[in-house]
This record gives C-alpha cells, sequence and structure tokens, in this order.
C-alpha cells in the first residue's frame, strides 16, 4: 500500500482476472491511487493536526522540525492550498511541462515521504490507528459487501495493511486471505507468529491466479483447502501447508484486468501497463540475488503468440502505447523473436521498457537496430558494477568490454540505457567502487539514466547461503559485517562523496546544446517516454524553425510566467528545477506580450507549433494581421529553443 509507482499493479490484475474468468466477481480497493489523494486533498486537515501534535523528540527523530516549523507559520489553509495544487499538477493535470520539473516532482516525493512516516510513526511508535487514511479503506471495504477480503502485499506485512486487516477482523470477522511476491520467502519456522499477528486466515504463496479462485471455491462450499496447492492456513488450531506448485503453462492464464485501476492517477503523464513475458530469470546465478525464487527458481516463458496478443489487448481495451515488461530479465534469444513478431505483425506505435543482463547476445547492432524498430527504446540494464573483480565474485557473467559495447551500440539506435549498480557488495573496496563510477562518467554520452543502491543482504541469495564464501558474518539481529572490504561506515563516505553528486549533474548525456541531468529514483520512466517521443536536437529544432517546418515540433517551455505589477514576465527554469541544463540561462527575466504570454500557455507538449500558431491567428480575419502573427511566433520559438529555454518532441506528449 505504501509504494510509490508509476504504474498499476500486475499482481492485482492478474488476481482480478483470475477470479473473474472463474465468475468470482471482485472488488479492487485501490491502494496508492486512493491514498495519494487522501494525503494531498481529502485528508490534508488530519496531516496537518498529527504533524502539530507530535512531541519535540518525535519530531526530531523525523528529522522535519524545519518543515513542522514552517507549517506553523503559514497556516492551515496555505498547507492545504499548497497540497491540492501539487497533486493537481503533478497527478491530474497531464501537462508535459510538470513532468519536467524536477522542483515540483522532488516536492511532491518529499511530502509524500514525510507524510508516510508521519503516519508510521503514529502507527508503529504510538499504536494509534484511528486515522482516516485507515478508516477509508475499512469503509471502502465494508460498504463492497465482500465475503472474503485479500491483500496483495509488495513487500512484507507493512503497518498499513496490517491496521487495516486488524479493524476489518474485529468489525466483520471476514475471512482474510493474504498473498504477494514476498512470500516464497516467508520463514516457516515464524508462520504461527504471523497468523496470531498479522490478522489473516489464509496464506497464498507464490504464484496466486489458479491458488486464490480455487481457495474461494473451497470456502464459499465450506470446506478446508486441504487439497489446493500454494496455501498455508490454520486448521483445528494447527498450521497445514500444502505444496507448492509453479504455473507451467502461462498461456492459459487470462490477460491482466486493469478496468477497475484508476490509470490516469499515477505519476507519468502517459499511461504505462506492466506485463509479463515470462516468469522467473533465464540466469538465476547472481550471488545478490534471490528474486528469481518467487516463482520457484524457475523460468517459464509465455508463448510469443500470447506476448502479442496481450500486448494487442491492452493497447485496444485503454488506449495505451507505453508497456514495461515486468520480466526479471529478457535474454536476448527471447528480444529476438519478439522484436520479429512485433514487426511481422505489423504492430505500430508501441513503446516498450524492458530489463536486460548484459551478456554477448546483445553486443549486437543488428539486433538492437531490430529492437528499436519494433518499439523497445527503454533498456534497464543490471550493470551492478564496472570493476570485473566485482562482477566475477556477484556471479554475473559479464565483461566490461562487452558491457562497453552493448551501451555505445544501444545509444547508436536510439535506445535509452538505464544502469543499475549496487555499491558496497562485499569485499568491494573503495578503489574498487570509484572504477564504477570512472567507468560511467567514460560511457556518460550513452547512458541515460544510473539507478544506484546499496547492498542488502537477502537469506535467500548465495551470499545469504553461504555467508563464508563471501567473507560476511551474518549478526544475530539479520544485520552483517565483512571480513574485507568497505564496511558500512566506507559506504556511507563514499556514497556522500560520489553518488550523492550523481543527481547534481556529474554525469550528464549530451543532446547538442541540450543535456539530461540524470533524476533520482522516483523519475525512472523519464527517459522511457522522451525516448518514445523522439527529442529533437536543438540544432535540428533551429533549422526547421528557420524553415518553417513546424508541422512536427510539440514545443515544451521551460519556465513559469509571473504576473508581476501588471506585467507578465517568462522566467526560465533553472537547473535545479528541470530534468535538462539549460546552457545559457538568463538572469533577467523577460517581459511577455500578450502574444507571447498565450504561446507560453499553449507550449506544453500537446499541440505542435502549426497547431499552436493555427490556434492563434484564427483570431484575426486580416489576412496581413495574421502574417504578422506568424511572423512573431516563431521569431518568439526560434528565441525560447536559441537560449535553450524549450523542448522540441516529433509527436505530442499524448495523455
Amino acid at each position: 500500500m505504501i509504494g510509490f509507482d508509476d504504474r498499476p499493479h500486475l499482481g492485482c490484475a492478474m488476481l482480478i482476472a483470475a477470479c473473474q474468468e472463474k465468475g468470482i466477481t471482485t472488488t479492487l480497493i485501490k491502494g496508492q491511487t486512493r491514498y495519494l489523494r487522501d494525503m494531498f486533498v481529502n485528508n490534508s486537515a488530519e496531516i496537518w493536526s498529527l504533524i502539530q501534535e507530535l512531541k519535540e523528540d518525535s519530531v526530531r527523530n523525523l528529522s522535519i522540525v524545519d518543515y513542522r516549523d514552517s507549517l506553523l507559520i503559514n497556516g492551515i489553509t496555505q498547507f492545504q492550498d499548497e497540497l491540492n495544487s501539487l497533486y493537481h499538477s503533478i497527478i491530474l493535470n497531464k501537462n508535459a511541462r510538470n513532468y519536467f520539473n524536477a522542483d515540483a516532482i522532488i516536492k511532491f516525493s518529499n511530502l509524500h515521504n514525510i507524510f508516510v512516516n508521519v503516519y508510521l510513526h503514529y502507527l508503529t511508535r504510538l499504536n494509534h490507528t484511528d486515522l482516516l487514511i485507515i478508516n477509508h479503506y475499512v469503509e471502502e471495504v465494508i460498504k463492497s459487501k465482500p465475503r472474503f477480503v485479500g491483500f496483495s502485499l509488495q513487500g512484507t506485512f507493512d503497518p498499513f495493511s496490517r491496521a487495516i486487516r486488524k479493524r476489518i477482523k474485529e468489525l466483520t470477522g471476514l475471512p482474510i486471505i493474504v498473498g504477494g511476491a514476498f512470500t516464497p520467502f516467508v520463514d516457516l519456522n515464524k508462520i504461527e507468529k504471523y497468523f496470531s499477528e498479522e490478522y489473516f486466515d489464509y496464506l497464498v504463496v507464490g504464484p496466486g491466479e489458479h491458488a486464490l479462485p480455487s481457495l474461494i471455491k473451497a470456502l464459499e462450499s465450506n470446506k478446508y483447502p486441504e487439497s489446493i496447492s500454494n496455501v498455508i492456513y490454520k486448521q483445528n488450531g494447527k498450521i497445514r501447508c500444502n505444496d507448492i506448485k509453479n504455473i507451467r503453462n502461462l498461456d492459459i492464464l487470462p490477460f491482466p484486468d486493469y478496468t477497475q485501476f484508476d490509470l490516469d492517477l499515477y505519476l507519468t503523464p502517459n499511461r504505462i501497463l506492466p506485463l509479463q513475458t515470462a516468469r522467473g530469470c533465464s540466469w538465476r546465478k547472481c550471488s545478490f540475488c534471490s528474486h528469481h525464487k518467487i516463482y520457484l527458481d524457475n523460468y517459464v516463458s509465455f508463448s510469443v503468440e500470447r506476448v502479442l496478443d496481450i500486448i494487442q489487448y491492452l493497447h485496444d481495451l485503454h488506449d495505451c502505447s507505453h508497456f514495461v515488461f515486468n520480466d526479471e530479465e529478457l535474454p536476448p534469444g527471447r528480444a529476438r523473436i519478439i522484436g520479429e513478431a512485433i514487426l511481422n505483425n505489423n504492430i505500430k506505435n508501441i513503446y516498450i521498457y524492458t530489463y536486460g543482463r548484459m551478456t554477448k547476445g546483445y553486443n549486437n547492432n543488428r539486433l538492437l537496430s531490430l529492437l528499436r524498430n519494433a518499439g523497445f527504446v527503454t533498456i534497464a540494464w543490471g550493470m551492478e558494477s564496472g570493476c570485473q573483480r566485482i562482477l566475477d565474485l556477484m556471479n554475473k557473467g559479464t565483461d566490461l568490454n562487452t558491457m562497453s559495447q552493448i551501451l555505445k551500440k544501444s545509444s547508436k539506435h536510439k535506445i535509452s540505457n538505464l544502469c543499475f549498480i549496487i555499491l558496497g557488495f562485499p569485499g568491494e573496496t573503495s578503489k574498487e567502487a570509484e572504477q564504477t563510477i570512472e567507468f560511467l562518467k567514460k560511457h556518460a554520452d550513452c547512458i541515460n539514466e544510473v539507478m544506484y543502491d546499496k547492498f542488502s543482504l537477502s537469506p535467500y541469495s548465495s551470499v545469504g547461503i553461504n555467508p563464508e564464501k563471501f567473507g560476511v558474518i551474518i549478526k544475530e539481529n539479520g544485520n552483517y559485517s565483512v571480513k574485507s572490504g568497505m564496511c558500512y561506515k566506507d559506504i556511507k563516505a563514499f556514497y556522500d562523496k560520489y553518488l550523492g553528486m550523481l543527481d547534481m549533474n556529474i554525469i550528464n548525456i549530451r543532446i547538442d546544446e541540450l543535456k539530461y541531468i540524470l533524476p533520482g529514483n522516483n523519475r525512472r520512466m523519464l527517459h522511457f517516454l522522451t525516448a518514445s517521443h523522439e527529442l529533437i536536437p536543438i540544432k535540428t529544432l533551429l533549422t526547421m524553425l528557420k524553415n518553417r517546418i513546424v508541422n512536427s515540433i510539440f514545443p515544451i517551455i521551460l519556465g513559469e510566467i509571473i504576473n508581476n505589477n501588471k506585467e507578465i514576465e517568462f522566467k526560465p527554469i533553472n537547473i535545479k528545477e528541470t530534468w535538462f541544463i539549460n546552457k545559457n540561462i538568463s538572469k533577467e527575466n523577460r517581459i511577455l506580450s500578450d502574444l507571447e504570454e498565450r504561446l507560453f500557455k499553449l507550449s506544453d507538449g500537446l499541440l505542435s507549433i502549426e497547431e499552436i500558431i493555427m490556434i492563434i491567428s484564427n483570431d484575426y480575419n486580416d489576412k496581413y494581421r495574421k502574417e504578422i502573427v506568424q511572423k512573431k511566433s516563431l521569431k518568439f520559438y526560434l528565441d525560447i529553443f536559441t537560449n535553450n529555454y524549450g523542448l522540441g518532441f516529433a509527436k505530442s506528449w499524448r495523455s
């Protein structure tokens, strides 16, 4: 429930579809989209009160002293107005200009984190569960008059969903079913504790598309689910663990059902829908990873025909062109087959974000060209490190030279490269970590985004299962220490010195005079969307403008207009407030004429320059005046792009 995603949850969509197929009516109680609206709009008065009522030591522990003090100065009305305005500009108004305004996005994200932490403090430290954000969910569940209540959890048992389950159980006594991606990692030694403390009656482990409908049918018949695989339950006071099975034939599963989701209330200007072409990982050898165990350590794929059917179905039903393949990784051979099938079946105007491992199979110009033509616009690579010794310790099966070649070739074919890196793998020295930074800098012109994280120990990974081999000492509280390499303090110092500065433009990707600022984790979809809309280089934009080829330029002017003493000023956005660097920032605001103000307001990526000029010039019947307006408009855009105050797309940014 407390995640922060830019797309709906595939697991829920698959479970809904599986139940509907068996004649089981389902009602989706929205998670993220509901609680974001509650926090920023409906429940903002409660947020205000909760923050004001915190004791001083709690305010300090939450590191919100300055924020709390600013609320006291500004008052609740200004607080509510600001949150409401922020929610509308980021979530409701699908205006591309908003999504390049890092200041607004970061503010939204930071406030979200503050509010979540405040709620968690009340739930966990103060044991205070009488909160509107909890009550609203409980009311919605009860209003739907269910016979069973299910929770699909993305992580382990979190305090939000626990409080909701507790209240539902107390008020209704309904059977509660819990499942999610974390379930294959549930510690069976603690299963009795989970049943007594987490307020559920049945636990579905692993894939649930068969287990959940079968469990519900059994319960409807007043039977124990003794023969249903992947279910753990209590019978006569004893825990029963049924056998665990994977789903071998994925093609028999129904299409994911997103009809009950608020598809336009996620933090993204376009609809993005996830799907899978396979479950599990074809490699399954990375020593830090246990994610493939979600699918019981198997790799099973959908047929290519089924993948195409799912894409076409979702595209037609939901008017969606942007898709994320939620595979662990897409092997190059399978990528080729899917790409060829998309082209051979003439499926057009789709844009795909996928994950890949940088193996030699991807070091192929023909394959990468094929993928780009088929609609693959972003590949998120599990790079992990720029040091060969660490890659070998991780058992990635990759080498630096191949990684370098893949990045260069992929960029050449206009595929956006996102690189995941891991800091502090056991045994890694600061010198070796610096090699990763140097690798990133060396390849800055072909990397579009970097996402980084500190190493975390999974007890189900190779490191967790055989810690001695990796020089890891596991402590009683679940923490660990290392015999060699960076310790926690070293990792933090390195992070502060290098990775904390990545977002401050240490690495930039050049597109003529424009450079991308590498976004943080909350903006992982930005390059997916910009890549799919073909950003036009500045030099090309200027040439097109001078030649009046303006029907394919969809402008976004980066800045804001300020009403100052009855004059409208244009304030160019600076490098701290946008995902793009403007090399030539004007120190003084520009006074806009009425015409220029209208041009600014219309330049949000939805209309081409030709369409904008046509709208404005239609106000004049006189041919001479029309021509003057057209010339002034073109001159304005020429000036805007020359000074890097705007971006141009080859297609409109449709909401």
